[in-house]
């Protein structure tokens, strides 16, 4: 959540990354979803009814906890055909502070790799 703080103030945002945060298809990989810590056992059976297969990292003996105090759900999405959609539909989630979908926020990314530097825009 920080991060998108951050972003959202910023008057002229540059995200760089390296190339193994570039996939085909968003679902690939886990999501990381931002959830309240207290109450997190409930907000993990809310994902998982909602079908989105959560897990909490680091597990429940020690658990990941954020600069903000909350824990991480990572969350097996399957292919992500319509991320708005979806952003919706965790953000709905009781418990659920934000997504690791950063949707509409870099009009451009740099991308380094052993090749070099790659521009990337929207």
């Amino acid at each position: 959540m920080r991060e998108k703080i951050v972003a959202s103030a910023a008057r002229r945002l540059i995200v760089m990354v390296d190339e193994r945060k570039l996939v085909d298809r968003l679902g690939t990989t886990l999501l990381p979803v931002e959830i309240v810590a207290f109450g997190w056992r409930s907000t993990l059976a809310r994902l998982e009814r909602a079908g989105y297969q959560p897990s909490l990292r680091g597990g429940a003996e020690r658990p990941f906890v954020t600069d903000n105090g909350n824990l991480i759900a990572d969350c097996a999405t399957g292919a992500i055909e319509e991320p708005r959609a979806l952003e919706a539909g965790l953000r709905a989630v009781i418990g659920v502070i934000d997504t690791g979908l950063f949707l509409g926020f870099a009009p451009r990314v740099v991308v380094a790799s052993a090749r070099g530097i790659e521009i990337l825009e929207r």
